[in-house]
């Protein structure tokens, strides 16, 4: 069971679930501001990490300092623009077979959970300035 969220994390929860650009914890904060502006940066941080524990809000980690956060926790797949950093959900299903999924999980030496597949390469924006 999910634990019952205050209305600061639900206005969070509310931000990350909106968005159509996967939000950095900043951003999240800049958003829920405008409506709360008594809320701290800290207090966002501790509230995406709980949402996340919680299951409502998955944590992406696009490079070694950055994340972002998708408020569709269901299982899809994501493309990442080696440019600017956009992160876009895959609008299609990429089908992996079970069965390399799991000769690769035993290879790396971990029990299988999950998996997600990343495309890296230029986004329509960047693919139009580089033209």
């Amino acid at each position: 069971m999910k634990d019952k969220l205050t209305s600061n994390a639900q206005a969070v929860l509310e931000v990350v679930r909106t968005a159509n650009n996967h939000p950095t914890a900043l951003e999240i904060y800049e958003t829920v501001r405008e409506q709360r502006p008594r809320i701290g940066v800290a207090t966002v941080y501790r509230i995406l990490h709980n949402l996340v524990e919680q299951g409502h809000v998955k944590e992406i980690n696009t490079s070694e300092e950055s994340c972002r956060y998708d408020g569709r926790i269901s299982r899809h797949d994501h493309a990442i623009c080696t440019v600017c950093g956009a992160l876009i959900d895959v609008p299609v299903d990429v089908k992996v077979s079970e069965a390399i999924l799991q000769a690769a999980a035993q290879a790396s030496g971990i029990t299988l959970s999950s998996h997600e597949v990343r495309l890296y390469g230029l986004c329509p924006s960047c693919q139009a300035k580089h033209k």
